[in-house]
């Protein structure tokens, strides 16, 4: 694998996690007026996916084992996540690195958007195919010392199935969502197939309790 000098400057000055996150902020507070139909279905994952991130920052925490696998991998590094916000398997992945980074001052998070670095996305094809996210340590020498993406297998051979039996995108998706959502510590409370079922009545609470709800067009 050989990675130009300049391709390396841009893998080490990427993004700050604080950074990606104000872009991304930013792009979702535009208004959609005058995006054709694929680019307002973007900006509507991009919006979905902001939630889910969320949702993970609030609901998960580091396991020992976690915790142990990040202190032992090698470093110093750079810890590179190539990525875009509609992307929901980086909005499962990406607070999880974000919070090994911090374990260790020889780790550096480095964010970069997929359409603006496909060189260096090609580098790292997913069966000859730009899958994100792709997260890859980048050793001080240049050296690659792991490659990881685009999600993990469990759930990339679900996806496999589903799509080789022809499945609907909606429930590729839709599966996809639920997996992460149980892996996270999701439970779903209800669930409804139409259009009038839209009430939920939650139990008696003490203290602010924060509830989740995702609508899906199944019929498309």
């Amino acid at each position: 694998m050989n990675l130009t000098s300049s391709q390396l400057q841009r893998i080490r000055h990427g993004l700050t996690f604080e950074a990606y996150m104000s872009q991304w902020l930013a792009k979702n507070v535009l208004s959609m007026k005058g995006l054709d139909k694929i680019a307002r279905r973007y900006r509507f994952y991009s919006k979905y996916n902001l939630e889910r991130q969320q949702r993970v920052d609030q609901l998960w925490s580091m396991s020992d084992a976690f915790r142990s696998a990040v202190m032992s991998a090698p470093g110093p590094a750079t810890w590179l996540f190539i990525t875009d916000d509609w992307c929901v398997d980086s909005a499962y992945s990406l607070p999880l690195i974000r919070d090994a980074v911090a374990l260790r001052e020889d780790l550096h998070l480095s964010i970069l958007l997929k359409d603006d670095h496909l060189d260096i996305l090609d580098h790292f094809l997913s069966s000859g195919a730009r899958s994100i996210p792709k997260f890859i340590g980048v050793g001080e020498n240049d050296e690659i010392q792991f490659v990881w993406g685009p999600q993990p297998d469990a759930i990339r051979l679900i996806r496999k199935e589903l799509i080789d039996s022809q499945a609907p995108g909606s429930e590729v998706s839709g599966t996809t969502v639920d997996w992460y959502a149980a892996a996270s510590g999701g439970t779903a409370l209800k669930s409804g197939t139409t259009a009038t079922d839209t009430t939920y009545t939650t139990v008696s609470h003490t203290a602010t309790t924060n509830y989740f709800a995702e609508i899906r067009n199944i019929t498309t």
